[in-house]
């Protein structure tokens, strides 16, 4: 048998073990082995396939070249594969490390050997290097030397492996500050890419803060600096103590079994803890639901406590690592001052004084004091004694005295860095001393697409958001720099979501935790009826501009009888725009803003009793404008005057007079059953709007229509409405914005979508969708919502109209299809909004009968809860 048959031979043998052996590997996973064991395991086996490999290449070449190459060649596993934490679907970086010469003999091998391990399966990232060019290679390419970090041999030569690892540990020490200072730069360059913050609800395992590349930061600085990179030798070396070492130990184990289960059941080698695998892997770790809260969420809060440990331990060891400036160690001595007996401040930091460390160990106000001073001077706190605290934290009492409860008070009053103050607390673990319910929030998923972090982070966040509302031109910065008691909307912020992850409305639970915290602080009756009045409200005022026609008086009466006061409503709409922005990037835009300021101007003219002539006089002054715009014969024409007449009045006081007049001149030139649309930009809002007007427009489906084209164009419709002008032409308005334009929209780009928007009256074609109606999920997303598929009708809140409320997840064309769908029952749609939120939508219909009156009967009403039911759970047809 020739040689080349007798390798081919070894190679199938060694993919059989490959697979035979993950397989196992696997089944031991699943029956309890401790994940460090499982990657073990995985390393073994790949070390015994490359043994084999070798002696089987080497046994095709003459004897006289397999001795040189047996004593010439080194292979060195290095990265994950070099500290025996392979997982399952990873590639398998080796190093060849060579002596001599890069002859034929040596690149005919090692080619030969590479795609040998790759037939047996594996997937080789591997490299061809003498030690000099090794260690060249890793004083310029953070990369490869902190992979060269963890590196051993798997088979070779000895001496050459030890050769280069001798010279390479004396290059660290040697640069070891150097090397420290970029090993934590490319980790913040990383951590950019995959987000600054843990709590992220799709995080990379690998990569995010707090993930398995900030254990890997944590034993490079410690190699750097100890020679040593394995946690269990550095804790019998007293380099770490037993509480950090458990903590990190217990992370890692968590880590890299989530890792190993998302490579074993999961799709190949990805690192993304998306929703689907957070379920799945709920599943496979056999998570129990209980109540409040489902298997998944159990799952994610025991991943964002572990990487909570992991993030603080390397923030911890990087700045320990991290020396100061030699001109902040010459001059810190001299510039730095005495606070008080307790702490000092110095030039980057505030430190506790060996009576203030004494104290920081015994006292909760001793520590919320230090975390002001911090916020007032800006500094952030000395690693020290920020560690004293993180360890006294637990031991508090949870008794508070009257000054540190007025200390916090004052600091929720000051928006100055308030937000990074009260995530210095939470991190440190007093927060939850002052606000016990913030322990049941820590790390609480929120297992839906409407928000980005976690409990505890959004309500943290939303403080920060609120503090940066004064820095608005618009109604809500007014209202926000003008409120007297911020520290109240502050607190109120901090607890609004605190309900969450219990059995019943969180909202009313809540409340419920506002009058506890309340008294706890020692407020008034009045501020505790105040504060859990507000977070019960806390969405009231966001889904009434958000779902619902905010230009008919009737509802906005509606809202204002539910609101106790100017100061309740001033604080309802800072909450309401501080909570949207703190629910994701983006989240809270121009137009929502200006919709919530529309409500709150029209609610606080009847809270505040403003006189009814005065109101009827902005009207009628919106009205004139609008009349003067026209020509003189243009308004001695009785056609003018009629149509003029017949436009509601949400229209003639929302658009410029300008636009008014264009819009009534292109319809008086309409034919029999044509139409006509306009766009324009509005720069305030940052959206853009459609104006279409069509003859003998009723019945004919062009809401549907012309929302599908505005769909497949890639606008996103925040909110339409329409009127029949004496019984003749239909007026519709659609406000988008352009999901396809980085800046303003251009004309041309207007003047198309309108040209399309009346090319869809009548037609027969169904639009072609490019994207799903927000943008964002992926299709097969859809069954891993746990938002209701609900629609819900209401006759009560509208005299005219029937409220159709549609909860839903997002897909393609759902839109069209409710519109097409509501004009095939005979509907009329008078006025909707859009919310799309990533992936759940929530769409309201203002929906009369064809004859302008409301829809009625419980035949009726049925009928159309089916026919919208049918559409929600409908799968999309691709178009």
């Amino acid at each position: 048998m020739s040689s080349s048959v007798r390798l081919r031979v070894s190679v199938l043998a060694a993919r059989d073990q490959v697979q035979s052996s993950l397989d196992e590997v696997r089944r031991l996973q699943q029956q309890g082995m401790a994940s460090v064991q499982v990657c073990a395991r995985i390393s073994s086996v790949i070390d015994q396939v490359i043994m084999k490999l070798f002696e089987a290449a080497l046994s095709d070449v003459p004897r006289a070249n397999a001795e040189k190459l047996r004593q010439r060649l080194a292979l060195v596993a290095v990265g994950g594969y070099g500290r025996r934490q392979q997982a399952p679907s990873s590639d398998v970086d080796l190093m060849i490390l060579y002596g001599g010469a890069l002859d034929q003999t040596v690149r005919s091998f090692t080619q030969q050997l590479t795609q040998d391990l790759y037939d047996a399966g594996l997937k080789p990232g591997h490299s061809l290097r003498t030690i000099n060019e090794a260690l060249r290679l890793a004083r310029s390419d953070t990369v490869i030397c902190t992979s060269l970090i963890e590196s051993r041999l798997v088979v070779g030569s000895s001496q050459i492996f030890e050769d280069f690892q001798r010279a390479f540990r004396q290059m660290v020490e040697r640069r070891q500050t150097a090397f420290c200072r970029e090993f934590i730069l490319a980790r913040k360059e990383e951590r950019k890419k995959f987000g600054e913050t843990v709590f992220l609800l799709e995080p990379n395992i690998k990569r995010s803060p707090g993930g398995l590349r900030d254990i890997h930061l944590l034993r490079w600085l410690w190699f750097a600096k100890n020679g040593e990179s394995d946690p269990n030798r550095l804790l019998h070396k007293g380099v770490i103590s037993n509480f950090d070492h458990r903590r990190l130990m217990s992370a890692q184990s968590f880590l890299l079994q989530v890792r190993n289960e998302m490579h074993f059941g999961g799709q190949g080698s990805t690192d993304v803890l998306s929703r689907a695998e957070q379920m799945r892997i709920a599943d496979a770790f056999r998570i129990r639901a209980r109540t409040g809260m489902l298997p998944v969420e159990q799952f994610m809060r025991d991943y964002f406590r572990h990487t909570s440990h992991v993030s603080f331990l390397t923030t911890r060891m990087c700045d320990l690592v991290s020396p100061p400036p030699v001109v902040t160690r010459m001059l810190a001595p001299v510039l730095s001052q005495s606070l008080s007996a307790e702490f000092r401040l110095g030039m980057r930091e505030i430190s506790a004084t060996q009576l203030g460390t004494t104290r920081l160990s015994k006292n909760l106000k001793h520590a919320v004091h230090l975390v002001d001073l911090a916020r007032l001077y800006d500094k952030r706190i000395g690693q020290e004694t920020w560690y004293h605290v993180y360890r006294a934290a637990p031991s508090y009492s949870a008794d508070l005295e009257p000054d540190t409860i007025e200390r916090f008070l004052n600091m929720l009053n000051s928006p100055l860095n308030l937000g990074d103050a009260l995530r210095k607390m939470h991190e440190l673990g007093i927060l939850e001393k002052l606000i016990p319910d913030f322990t049941q929030a820590r790390c609480l998923l929120q297992f839906n697409r409407y928000h980005k972090y976690t409990v505890d982070e959004h309500c943290i966040r939303s403080v920060g958001e609120a503090t940066r509302l004064g820095e608005r031109s618009d109604t809500v910065g007014d209202v926000y720099r003008k409120l007297e008691r911020k520290w109240l909307l502050h607190l109120v912020l901090l607890l609004h979501d605190l309900g969450k992850g219990q059995t019943g409305d969180h909202s009313v639970i809540g409340s419920d935790i506002a009058r506890r915290i309340g008294s706890r602080l020692g407020l008034d009756e009045a501020d505790i009826e105040l504060a859990s009045g507000l977070v019960l409200k806390h969405l009231l005022m966001s889904h009434a501009a958000l779902w619902h026609d905010t230009s008919d008086p009737a509802y906005v009466r509606n809202f204002a009888e539910q609101v106790e006061s100017i100061e309740e409503l001033d604080m309802l709409f800072a909450l309401s725009c501080a909570d949207l922005a703190a629910v994701g990037p983006g989240v809270l835009n121009d137009w929502k803003a200006g919709v919530l300021g529309e409500l709150y101007r029209g609610a606080k003219a009847l809270i505040s009793e403003v006189p009814e002539q005065e109101q009827r006089s902005r009207r009628a002054e919106a009205k004139t404008a609008g009349w003067k715009q026209l020509q003189p014969a243009e308004r001695d024409d009785l056609w003018f005057e009629q149509y003029f007449r017949a436009l509601p009045e949400s229209f003639v006081t929302s658009v410029e007079p300008k636009v008014l007049a264009s819009t009534l001149r292109a319809f008086r030139q309409l034919q029999p059953r044509t139409g006509t649309v306009s766009g324009h930009c509005n720069p305030e809002s940052k959206t853009v709007e459609f104006t279409a007007g069509v003859s003998e427009g009723v019945g004919r489906g062009i809401f549907s229509a012309m929302a599908g084209v505005l769909s497949s164009r890639g606008m996103r419709i925040l909110a339409a409405e329409t009127a029949v002008l004496n019984g003749d032409i239909l007026l519709l308005r659609y406000k988008a914005t352009d999901t396809e334009s980085n800046g303003p929209t251009t004309q041309e780009r207007l003047d198309d979508i309108s040209r399309a928007m009346v090319d869809a009256i009548d037609s027969d074609e169904p639009p072609k969708f490019r994207r799903i109606w927000g943008g964002g999920p992926e299709p097969d997303t859809a069954a891993l919502s746990t938002m209701p598929l609900e629609v819900r009708l209401n006759t009560e809140i509208s005299v005219d109209n029937l409220i159709i409320e549609v909860f839903a997840f997002d897909r393609i064309g759902l839109l069209y299809d409710l519109a097409r769908t509501v004009h095939e029952m005979g509907l009329s749609i008078r006025f909707a909004k859009i919310g799309t939120h990533l992936d759940q939508v929530v769409d309201v219909f203002y929906v009369t009968e064809r004859d302008g009156s409301q829809p009625a009967g419980h035949e009726r009403l049925h009928g159309i809860y089916e026919r919208l039911m049918d559409v929600v759970n409908s799968d999309p047809v691709e178009t």
